[in-house]
């Protein structure tokens, strides 16, 4: 399969399908993957003292959450974009973050920006769910440059009780990009008020509102299971597309434990539920209207294996 066109390539089964109703791969904290023992540590950590200099031998191995750059996760076939952006007061930077500092901002954007003038084929979700210590001329700055970096490619969300586009509907309007932040910026130490910025930017939608991604929370692969079918079991707004994060989330014993035996870091944490994730997409697909699945440490073989089910219902 073309995974790096598969929505053109699919454009004959999805054309009439609200966006909320195709199967999209996901990635969480997608930049990430450039993380490793000597990233800058953010203020998102506590202050350890005297661990502080073990703080990246550590945490870092914990934070990493992708092996391939987001421009490789585009051509293998993502389509929604789990961005945690931070401003780095001492750099004036915005990097893309998990307690560490990943990828710069601007750099994956222009990454991000460049695929979709090549593939116009293909629709992205790139939802900026956290954003961390900026103020409210800062969001401003950031979302006008956006603006600038996709133009008329940003797609608008539904009106509050309308539905989501088609994806042919998206297609034939030329706004394949959705760009999304959250509306309680208190919970990141940032400070704007997002009713003023949808009012400056028509075209942003609200990570709580439009994007729809309840948190399992669990180390535990039958407990993730079973929260996932209860959140995914619940009515769905139509004006929302549906994220299930089908991520385990390490706890501090985790880690504890993880300096003498496995899992010592989160891509061993990953493998133990991936190897679940097939026959869970099969069942999620059929029983609850699979829509976004995120995943951490995504492989091609997983993308393809959720592409394909777009072709099954």
């Amino acid at each position: 399969m073309d995974l790096e066109n598969w929505m053109g390539s699919l454009k004959d089964v999805i054309w009439n399908k609200k966006l909320s109703s195709i199967v999209i791969p996901g990635t969480h904290d997608s930049g990430t993957y450039c993380i490793n023992s000597n990233s800058k540590r953010t203020k998102l950590l506590p202050d350890l003292q005297c661990l502080n200099p073990l703080v990246g031998l550590i945490g870092a191995p914990w934070a990493r959450t992708q092996q391939y750059s987001i421009a490789d996760q585009l051509v293998n076939g993502v389509r929604y974009l789990d961005l945690r952006v931070l401003l780095d007061s001492d750099e004036e930077k915005f990097y893309l973050v998990h307690s560490f500092e990943g990828g710069e901002f601007w750099k994956e954007l222009e990454g991000v920006a460049e695929f979709v003038q090549k593939h116009p084929t293909e629709v992205l979700i790139l939802d900026m769910n956290h954003i961390y210590y900026c103020n409210e001329n800062d969001v401003r700055g950031m979302l006008k440059r956006v603006e600038g970096m996709f133009g008329n490619k940003l797609c608008s969300p539904p009106i509050p009780g309308s539905s989501v586009k088609t994806y042919g509907e998206m297609i034939d309007s030329n706004q394949t990009v959705i760009v999304a932040i959250t509306e309680y910026p208190e919970q990141d130490n940032s400070k704007y008020v997002y009713a003023d910025l949808k009012n400056q930017f028509s075209w942003l939608w609200g990570s709580e509102a439009n994007v729809v991604s309840p948190w399992g929370n669990s180390d535990d692969v039958t407990q993730l299971h079973e929260n996932l079918k209860k959140s995914m079991a619940e009515p769905r707004a139509p004006d929302s597309v549906h994220v299930a994060q089908t991520i385990l989330t390490p706890q501090t014993k985790d880690v504890v434990i993880g300096l003498f035996e496995e899992p010592s870091n989160l891509e061993q944490l990953a493998e133990i539920l991936n190897v679940h994730l097939q026959d869970w997409f099969g069942e999620f697909h059929k029983d609850y209207n699979l829509n976004i699945a995120i995943v951490d440490f995504l492989t091609p073989a997983l993308i393809e294996y959720l592409v394909n089910l777009n072709s099954t219902k």
